[in-house]
């Protein structure tokens, strides 16, 4: 088959890639493309995949972001007409791609593990919605998405993340700037311009700096954008100077050489939660049931108020400690949609 696969964010290349690779070593070729946007392209670049880059960040704002969506579906569009391939399926998380294929009837399968996201244009494309079976099938079919157009599968995102990935060989990423002797905790902000973000969690997080900053932990900030270093302005003293992430890092070395993560939600966070790195939430919008079972497991910390703060451990992580080991879920998602393939409507 002729498999589309396009990565729309940083968060999404770091499990379509895997997903990609499986496709290829079951014999497929994988047309792969990425809008420049945040640390995609650095992260691509780090997994030395060939991509075709198609469109760039939208801006903040309802009417902007509508406007980059169909502008780069149509980009997309004319790439698929200059290539004169036969696309046979678009696997993406990406709502442009999914316009683009439904104007082509070419299947699309959107991978989601956050049932509260959007789907009004998953919807409407009549995607296929690829999900981890720990969200109730329910989630989806009271938001319109017919049973037929759902199609669980056992594990997590982040089985496909780290698929292939030889975690007790990974060596910790070198921190510019970081002390030695200082327990690290990496922080990651809110999604401010995600259309689920609320400003609880944006106080939330500035209350959490203030109290990190008063702690035995050197802070390392992961921004979603630069204008998030002015987290750290809020805070006038700090027991350790904290460091800003000037750059895209390999996200299993990153998470090696910290002792926690804290994150408003995110793929980091589960990242994190994954490798057994203790992980703790301060996301403030409505919970999944992705973090609700990783919570439920003793992989992950919700943190609703400052009273809870208490309970982030302050110690040296230990050694990685992933959640599964010898995980199938790549080959066994490549088959689900092998077959929902052969069952799709052209």
């Amino acid at each position: 088959m002729n498999v589309w696969v396009d990565i729309d964010n940083p968060p999404q290349a770091r499990y379509l890639v895997p997903l990609a690779r499986e496709f290829e070593r079951r014999g497929h070729e994988v047309l792969l493309t990425a809008r420049d946007h945040g640390e995609t392209l650095p992260i691509l670049q780090e997994e030395e995949v060939p991509f075709r880059v198609v469109g760039a960040t939208f801006g903040p704002g309802l009417p902007r972001k509508v406007r980059g969506l169909v502008s780069r579906a149509l980009a997309l569009g004319d790439l698929l007409e200059r290539e004169r391939r036969n696309i046979d399926v678009v696997i993406t998380g990406s709502r442009s791609a999914t316009l683009a294929a439904r104007r082509r009837t070419i299947p699309s399968f959107v991978i989601i593990d956050y049932e509260h996201v959007s789907l009004l244009v998953q919807r409407l494309a009549a995607s296929y919605i690829v999900y981890p079976d720990v969200i109730p099938e329910s989630a989806f079919r009271s938001r319109g998405i017919s049973a037929v157009h759902l199609l669980p599968f056992r594990g997590l995102k982040e089985d496909l993340t780290f698929h292939g990935l030889d975690l007790a060989s990974i060596e910790p990423f070198e921190i510019n700037g970081a002390e030695e002797s200082a327990i690290k905790v990496l922080f990651r902000p809110p999604a401010e311009e995600s259309h689920y973000y609320r400003s609880e969690s944006r106080e939330l997080a500035l209350a959490l700096i203030r109290h990190l900053a008063d702690q035995e932990v050197q802070v390392v900030l992961s921004p979603r954008d630069r204008s998030q270093v002015s987290y750290l302005r809020e805070v006038k003293t700090w027991r350790r100077q904290p460091i800003v992430l000037e750059r895209a890092a390999p996200f299993a070395r990153l998470l090696r050489s910290v002792d926690a993560v804290v994150s408003a939600g995110g793929t980091m966070l589960r990242e994190a939660a994954y490798v057994g790195v203790p992980a703790y939430s301060i996301f403030r919008s409505r919970t999944g049931a992705v973090d609700r079972y990783l919570a439920s497991v003793g992989r992950l910390t919700m943190l609703a108020s400052p009273a809870d703060f208490s309970q982030i451990r302050i110690e040296r992580k230990k050694a990685f400690a992933p959640l599964r080991d010898c995980s199938t879920t790549a080959e066994d998602l490549v088959r689900l949609i092998e077959k929902g393939i052969l069952a799709a409507p052209r």
